[in-house]
């Protein structure tokens, strides 16, 4: 990509008049477009945000303007930071700041306003500093040699033991999914491909890989600090409604992402969806295990292979889990999201009816009748949990 086209569609897209208070921070950014974007967003966020903690405090809506505004500063920030990272103008957002948009992310609105979460942070917004930095090259000791670290198990599946371990040198955990000895090629391939295309998916909502390793069939990846599963069981009782929406609005982001680059995920359950906490009772959805995720052209599933993933329709048994589709896939996202506004297992005996209408769609037996799209879904969620309560 043409780096400097890009700088300058963007600045030319977010040109403002008048003088910006936010110019000075960053007079010594090197490129012109870089420099003028910076003081944009740096400007806009900081509007956007503490308009967001003053209707947080009178009404907890977010009108619907600001909504989208917003919405369009991350996804510049998003594409920016995607573009440039591998380059000389790679940059980075303060952390703060970075976690706080992962979190709007999650529950802004295109249309209607956004209703705020009762668990959004406090945030202090920086006026007389920099929120952007240029990234730096740095050469890191040892990065040749071999360092030894403990491992500890922490899960295993068919194809995989997965461990966890601390890095000294960043000073944080690490997870390592090694492959089984005794996979056959297929097996290997699949497993090889769980990792191709995690590395190929850049989502907030999706768990980060790092590297591969062809010697020992292992790749590296983020820590995440629990399940959906052990996060809904700790905390069921005192969860708010709106707390389960951000949670289940990031689920739905986070798919609807995987399914725009052509995949279907095939293993939904409580426990492939984790959690990653930060300070302030901020949390961050991380869709993991892609070990069964179905892409076009693949053969890598056979007619009658076992039928995996919890949360799945039973009756893919008699049609073939290669005949699994968009409306199986919303079915287990269906069982998904229930359990995450209710904290339920069991869904017989639904007593709201609007809450019943929603997963009888989602479940019916009639593939034709089943959600089509996680945009469809998701209305129909709004209908059934709104946020006034249910």
């Amino acid at each position: 990509m043409d780096i400097d086209y890009f700088l300058r569609t963007k600045y030319e897209e977010n040109q403002v008049e008048g003088v910006l208070r936010t110019e000075e921070l960053y007079k010594n950014i090197s490129n012109t477009y870089l420099k003028h974007l910076f003081a944009v967003m740096h400007q806009s966020i900081n509007g956007l945000l503490s308009f967001m903690q003053s209707k947080k405090n009178s009404n907890g809506h977010y009108n619907a303007t600001e909504s989208r505004e917003l919405l369009r500063m991350i996804k510049l920030y998003e594409d920016m930071e995607y573009v440039l990272k591998s380059t000389p103008l790679a940059f980075k957002l303060e952390e703060k700041y970075d976690n706080m948009l992962k979190f709007c992310n999650g529950f802004l609105q295109e249309s209607g306003g956004s209703e705020i979460p009762d668990d959004l942070p406090k945030f202090n917004i920086i006026e007389y500093d920099p929120i952007f930095y240029m990234s730096e090259i740095i050469t890191v000791p040892s990065i040749n040699n071999d360092n030894n670290f403990e491992l500890k198990m922490i899960g295993e599946g068919s194809y995989a033991k997965v461990f966890r371990y601390r890095d000294e040198f960043y000073n944080k955990y690490f997870v390592l999914k090694r492959a089984k000895n005794d996979l056959n090629d297929k097996e290997l391939e699949r497993f090889k491909r769980e990792f191709d295309v995690m590395n190929e998916l850049k989502s907030p909502y999706v768990l980060e890989v790092h590297r591969y390793d062809e010697e020992k069939n292992e790749y590296y990846m983020e820590y995440a600090d629990e399940t959906l599963k052990k996060f809904i069981e700790r905390n069921n009782s005192t969860l708010t409604i709106k707390r389960r929406r951000g949670i289940a609005m990031q689920i739905f982001k986070g798919f609807s992402y995987i399914h725009s680059k052509g995949y279907l995920h095939r293993d939904i359950s409580f426990t492939n969806v984790l959690l990653q906490h930060y300070e302030n009772d901020l949390t961050i959805v991380k869709i993991s295990d892609f070990g069964l995720v179905k892409m076009k052209q693949s053969d890598l599933t056979s007619f009658g292979s076992e039928i995996k993933g919890s949360l799945n329709d039973s009756n893919l048994q008699i049609v073939g889990f290669g005949n699994y589709n968009m409306e199986y896939e919303t079915f287990a996202l269906t069982r998904l999201i229930y359990y995450v506004m209710t904290g339920r297992y069991n869904l017989e005996n639904i007593k709201n009816q609007k809450v019943k209408d929603f997963v009888l769609k989602g479940i019916s037996s009639n593939l034709d009748e089943r959600y089509h799209s996680v945009a469809e879904m998701q209305q129909a969620f709004e209908v059934a949990f709104p946020i006034s309560g249910y």
